[in-house]
């Protein structure tokens, strides 16, 4: 298994991680327990397989803070949080119908509908952190309901991505195994290869010119922000969950095929996932910015989030920890995409943008990161304008969230994945993990006054039902 020393230490920081958000993930995971459960057991089950979990991945108990020996400003650093600084997990009791409304039998009647999940309710604090405020990595409230648990876990999202996050979870969830007198058969290995790799692209090769104009899907800007934009901060997002069965997906794939684009092209095949970014971004424009809205004729820019662990030359492992978010972008005028251009037109476009990102995507990323002065100034394209004419995409599609087991007391396993009311972030949209039946769910984030019109679009509701 190799040494375990390496996830008890504090690691330093990659190019990525660097320019990574300064915002937090915030998971929700609803657990069906029996009518008659015991909330002081469950509680103390979740509570010392977190402690546990926290002694073998010392990331989370960390918080974010200044590096001021960083060559760059705006850098964070990790930092161990002294014990009883901040509450490990908070519990909430909502079993009084006037604390929570739903019952879990009535929540998992409806799909368990994002609307429920009131932010300010079941999450222990907001996306987005306010000048001085302290940001622990790790921030999990258990909120117990009638018949259920709802788990929301903010996560710091700079220091980790789905897949570390995943793994997270996966350990988490075994010390809460171990915590029911549970024998662990399989224990989850934290192997040494997780991290070995990270030393690989901590610095650009020089190799790489890292040249703004080659990435798109990143704006240098020329000042330091203050903060995120007023969009971005707003209360007024929501996000809505759709469910697309397998036939449906079949049936979109179809539909995006290169055979069906409107001017000539090279590209012979589309993935199912490059169909639905194509209809995602197609709906999000239709009802964030419809044509009698537009002024001129503005160009949407879509970024879409990518593991970058695919992306670096030698491979690194697939499993390295951290945060390897990196981000593609396809473009294309509103007005184009509303009218002429077909699903296949905006399908290429997204698969042209993956394929751009070759094995050297990270090291001239690197090299590009290392030419500001503050990586505050380095942003995802899409940023300046949402939710407006860009639109970005997240994909959950590949983290087996449904197969990790927490044991009886927790109901074993989690029935779904949903987040806030608020969606994941503002403009956001997110491509959840696989169900059981292989059908998918996509979390679609809408500003509050389009949210009808996205419940009454055509070609989505083609494809997608409501949940």
């Amino acid at each position: 298994m190799g040494s375990l020393l390496g996830f008890t230490e504090i690691p330093n920081l990659t190019p990525l991680e660097r320019i990574g958000p300064k915002g937090y993930l915030r998971y929700v995971f609803p657990f069906q327990l029996p009518e008659d459960y015991d909330l002081d057991q469950a509680a103390s089950v979740l509570r010392a397989g977190y402690e546990a979990a926290q002694q073998r991945i010392a990331v989370l108990g960390c918080e974010a803070v200044p590096n001021p020996d960083a060559k760059q400003a705006g850098v964070l650093k990790l930092q161990r949080l002294r014990h009883g600084d901040i509450e490990g997990i908070t519990v909430k009791d909502l079993r009084d119908p006037r604390a929570f409304p739903m019952t879990y039998s009535e929540l998992k009647s409806k799909n368990f509908p994002v609307a429920s999940f009131d932010a300010n309710t079941i999450c222990r604090r907001s996306v987005w952190a306010t000048p001085d405020e302290r940001l622990p990595v790790s921030l999990p409230q258990a909120n117990f309901i009638q018949g259920g648990l709802i788990l929301s876990w903010c996560i710091f999202h700079m220091f980790g991505d789905g897949k570390t996050f995943l793994i997270w979870t996966k350990i988490w969830a075994e010390e809460c195994r171990r915590a029911q007198g549970l024998e662990i058969t399989d224990p989850f290995k934290l192997d040494e290869a997780f991290l070995r790799d990270r030393q690989r692209i901590m610095s650009p090769t020089g190799k790489n010119p890292g040249r703004a104009e080659d990435h798109p899907e990143y704006t240098i800007i020329p000042f330091t922000p203050e903060g995120m934009p007023p969009k971005i901060l707003s209360e007024d997002h929501r996000g809505q969950i759709f469910y697309f069965s397998p036939e449906a997906l079949a049936r979109l794939k179809a539909e995006a095929s290169p055979e069906n684009a409107t001017e000539p092209t090279k590209q012979r095949w589309v993935s199912t996932n490059d169909a639905l970014s194509a209809l995602l971004w197609r709906t999000v424009m239709a009802v964030q910015s419809p044509l009698e809205t537009l002024e001129g004729d503005p160009v949407s820019v879509f970024n879409i989030a990518v593991d970058a662990r695919l992306r670096t030359d030698p491979p690194v492992h697939p499993e390295t920890m951290g945060c390897f978010l990196g981000y593609v972008a396809a473009s294309a005028p509103i007005r184009k995409m509303l009218g002429s251009a077909s699903l296949a037109d905006l399908a290429i476009l997204v698969r042209q943008a993956l394929i751009r990102a070759d094995n050297q995507f990270v090291d001239d990323v690197a090299t590009l990161i290392d030419t500001v002065e503050d990586v505050n100034r380095i942003i995802p394209t899409a940023l300046l304008d949402v939710p407006g004419n860009n639109c970005i995409q997240t994909s959950w599609v590949n983290f087996s969230l449904y197969d990790v087991q927490w044991g009886p007391v927790l109901g074993d396993t989690i029935q779904a994945v949903r987040a806030p009311h608020v969606g994941v972030i503002n403009g956001l949209q997110v491509v959840m993990p696989i169900l059981p039946d292989g059908g998918m769910e996509i979390l679609v984030g809408v500003e509050k006054n389009c949210l009808d019109r996205l419940l009454h679009e055509p070609l989505w509701m083609k494809y997608a039902e409501t949940r």
